[in-house]
């Protein structure tokens, strides 16, 4: 199942077009200079409705969290239930201690 591989962080359980997305959502995230490599194969791969559903997708994952914290009421997510299962949320380090 795609959906525990990117919780996983486990690139080789995912479809192609899954890891294609999941490192280009981890690099525009990071304003990293490959998201534009990244964001050219979105494009080959899924056309321009692709990009923007991406766009979007990226959009609405940060807005949730952004209101909760300024509403006061800011919880790190380190769990996820996937099929009744409970497992840790990996995520890559975005930015040098």
């Amino acid at each position: 199942m795609p959906l525990r591989a990117v919780v996983a962080r486990d690139f080789t359980a995912m479809p192609d077009d899954v890891v294609l997305a999941v490192r280009f959502a981890e690099a525009t995230l990071r304003h990293a200079p490959e998201a534009d490599d990244l964001r050219a194969e979105v494009l080959r791969r899924f056309g321009r409705r692709g990009l923007v559903s991406l766009a979007f997708a990226l959009t609405a994952a940060r807005l949730y969290p952004t209101l909760k914290y300024a509403m006061g009421h800011g919880r790190a997510c380190m769990r996820v239930t996937i099929d009744g299962e409970t497992r840790p949320v990996l995520r890559e380090r975005t930015r040098a201690a």
